[in-house]
C-alpha cells in the first residue's frame, strides 16, 4: 500500500519519520543530557567530556547520533582551528523535540545584567544586546550591555543595513572595550576568538558564562552573511528568554 499516495503528499510522512528519529536520539539519557547542556552554551568536546565525565570515544558516538538526527552540528572554531564546538540546530528548538520551559527564575537567582561579548563589538554583540533589551529586558527587569575584546572603530555599513532590516538600529553604536564584570552578570560570548581569548581564570571566576559559536560575518562581508548571523542571534536570544534560564 502506498501511504504517500493516500496522504496526498510524502512531506508529512517524511516529517513524522524525522521527528521520530529525533525523539529516538533523545530517548537515551546521556544524549538528552548533552542536548540540555547545549541549550545553555555551545561546547567543545573537552568541555563536554569534563561536564559529563565520559571518555572521548563514547562522546563521539553520542554526538554522531545527535548529528544524524539533525539535532546537533559541529563547527570548527574561528580562533583555535584545532577546536570544534557542538551547537544545537534549530530543529531542537521545535515544540516537538524540546521539553517544557522551566519556570521563571526567582528574583535572587536572576543576573544583574546580561553582557554580550565579541571581538570587535561592532555587529554580533551589540545586535544581541539590542535584541535582548527589546524583547526581554523589561519583562525580566534585566538589561543587556555589549563589549568587545578588541573594539572596532565603528559598525560596518553592511552590519547597520542588515540589523535595520530586522528592526535593530546600530547606526549610533560606538564599540567599546570590555570592562569590569560582576559575578552576578550573565556573560554571553558570541564569538569563538573572544571566548578563547578570555583567560581560563576569568571563565572560572565568572559563574554565569555561556558561549555561542556564531560565525563572524565580517570576512564574507556580504549582506547575506550579516543577515544569517543576525537571524541566528535572534533565534538564540529568543530561546534564552523563552527558557527562563537567565
Amino acid at each position: 500500500m502506498n501511504v504517500e499516495a493516500i496522504s496526498g503528499s510524502g512531506a508529512p510522512q517524511r516529517d513524522v519519520h524525522s521527528r521520530a528519529a529525533q525523539h529516538a536520539a533523545l530517548a537515551e539519557p546521556l544524549r538528552l543530557r548533552i542536548a540540555d547542556l547545549l541549550t545553555l552554551s555551545d561546547l567543545s568536546s573537552s568541555e563536554l567530556r569534563t561536564q559529563l565525565g565520559i571518555r572521548s570515544n563514547l562522546l563521539a558516538h553520542h554526538l554522531s547520533v545527535l548529528e544524524e538526527a539533525g539535532l546537533v552540528q559541529r563547527r570548527q572554531s574561528e580562533g583555535d582551528r584545532r577546536r570544534s564546538y557542538a551547537t544545537l540546530t534549530s530543529a531542537h528548538h521545535s515544540a516537538a523535540v524540546s521539553g517544557p520551559s522551566p519556570s521563571h527564575a526567582t528574583q535572587g537567582d536572576r543576573p544583574r545584567r546580561v553582557a554580550f561579548i565579541c571581538t570587535g563589538n561592532s555587529a554580533r554583540s551589540p545586535f544581541a544586546a539590542a535584541r535582548w533589551n527589546a524583547g526581554w529586558g523589561d519583562e525580566f527587569g534585566v538589561r543587556a550591555v555589549s563589549a568587545g575584546t578588541h573594539p572596532a572603530p565603528a559598525p560596518s555599513p553592511r552590519s547597520v543595513k542588515a540589523a535595520a532590516a530586522l528592526g535593530v538600529d546600530l547606526s549610533a553604536h560606538t564599540p567599546r572595550l570590555i570592562g569590569t564584570l560582576n559575578a552576578k552578570d550573565l556573560v554571553v560570548v558570541v564569538c569563538d576568538r573572544a571566548y578563547e581569548e578570555l583567560s581560563k581564570g576569568f571563565r572560572q571566576h565568572q559563574p554565569r558564562i555561556r558561549h555561542w559559536s556564531v560565525p563572524n560575518p565580517g570576512p564574507a562581508g556580504s549582506t547575506a552573511a550579516y543577515e544569517n548571523c543576525f537571524e541566528d542571534l535572534s533565534r538564540r536570544v529568543e530561546a534564552l528568554g523563552s527558557s527562563r534560564r537567565c
